[in-house]
């Protein structure tokens, strides 16, 4: 290695220490404004925790669901990136941490656990089985249990396979994908429609949990090519990164956006056409004022700026627009978690300080912070992978 090489590595090295040291600092500034405002300002703060969790839990699950689909898909090309979705996937426990917390946030949230709207709501009365505290609770302890259990389950099997690539484990991978890709389904539409559609319990919507799955997609593989981006910066990627698979990664951001503003647009489509008021209350105040220009902006950033940005075949391999593009739905993603949680709480004004700024700020630099620490403790594919070769020597079409 010539001494450019060395110098270059570390330079990528000190800006990788200095990039940690920076989310570092966030997380635990945002975390000490984020417990301040428990005491100065409990309804404001907890909007904000509510967005952070869901954004972080949002992240952390997209590992585990990227490793199954790459296993149930059969896909060689990305064998030697696999490092990156198992890395995302350690994140799930601390998810589950911050779930806890959300606990106590309830009734700062929710309409449903006060007993005074409950005497004089017969929908929410009908809806109290499912809609109280303690079924809240079990439910979200249960999600988060079974998640980290295939999440571990499924991330063990990976880096055995890694390690001694065998038919025994390649088919007990298939399995365990398959259940967890059918569990998930499940459980990521209760979970989405108790920590954020039942911030408008007379709402209700067919689309909702497919919407979120698509925002899943889109946001948990745009951090996945901002880690693997920084990896490669840092000369911590075990294999090289091809411009061909930068290529794929960018196809498939550019379908999940896609995939996110049809679902967008069918919800909105097929509730202004029904025009039930039971539907239409949802789009009522986003309609109006302030709120309607978010939802614009949320559609132009995650979808608009992708689709054109992304079109290109020769834009799809810069390492700078892919990373670019990615900051954008990842920034989009915050607004759309914006303008979920904001009317409910909120009201025809949306409100943006500390408050609910730190909580999301804090989640975002946590979730990267120790993704990127545990790219290194996961193990690397062996020389001996049957599909190794056609990873690094992939070709896209």
């Amino acid at each position: 290695m010539n001494s450019v090489d060395v110098g270059s590595m570390s330079h990528d090295g000190e800006r990788g220490d200095h990039t940690r040291q920076v989310l570092r600092f966030v997380a635990i500034v945002a975390g000490l404004i984020t417990l301040a405002g428990l005491f100065a300002a409990p309804e404001r703060v907890w909007a904000g925790f509510l967005m952070g969790f869901s954004y972080f839990t949002l992240l952390a699950l997209a590992g585990p669901v990227f490793l199954a689909f790459i296993c149930l898909s059969g896909a060689r090309w990305s064998i030697s990136l696999e490092r990156i979705p198992a890395a995302m996937s350690t994140t799930l426990p601390l998810a589950g941490g911050l779930g806890l917390v959300l606990l106590f946030g309830i009734h700062s949230l929710y309409e449903w656990p006060h007993a005074s709207v409950l005497e004089h709501d017969v929908i929410l009365q009908g809806k109290e089985a499912w809609l109280n505290p303690t079924a809240f609770a079990l439910r979200l302890v249960g999600v988060f249990l079974v998640w980290c259990f295939f999440a571990r389950k499924l991330s063990t099997l990976s880096a055995q396979f890694a390690r001694r690539p065998t038919e025994g484990l390649a088919i007990s991978r298939v399995k365990w994908s398959a259940a967890f890709v059918a569990v998930t389904a499940t459980t990521f539409s209760i979970a989405s429609m108790d920590w954020l559609m039942s911030l408008e319990p007379h709402w209700f919507s067919t689309m909702f949990a497919l919407l979120q799955f698509a925002s899943l997609g889109a946001a948990g593989l745009a951090a996945a090519i901002l880690i693997l981006l920084r990896q490669e910066r840092q000369g911590a990627l075990v294999h090289p990164l091809r411009d061909d698979h930068l290529h794929d990664l960018g196809k498939i951001l550019f379908s999940l956006t896609l995939l996110w503003v049809f679902c967008w647009y069918c919800q909105y489509m097929l509730i202004w056409y029904t025009n039930i008021p039971e539907e239409t209350v949802h789009y009522t105040v986003r309609k109006e004022g302030p709120w309607w220009l978010l939802v614009q902006a949320t559609v132009v950033i995650k979808w608009v700026v992708p689709f054109l940005a992304l079109m290109p075949r020769s834009l799809c391999r810069n390492r700078k627009v892919l990373a670019r593009v990615a900051i954008c739905v990842l920034v989009g993603q915050a607004l759309d978690l914006f303008v979920q949680v904001g009317p409910p709480l909120m009201g025809p004004h949306p409100v943006v300080g500390a408050w609910e700024v730190a909580p999301m700020a804090g989640a975002l630099a946590l979730f990267f912070l120790v993704a990127e620490t545990a790219v290194a403790r996961t193990p690397s594919v062996a020389p001996n992978h049957p599909h190794l070769a056609d990873s690094l020597s992939y070709t896209t079409p």
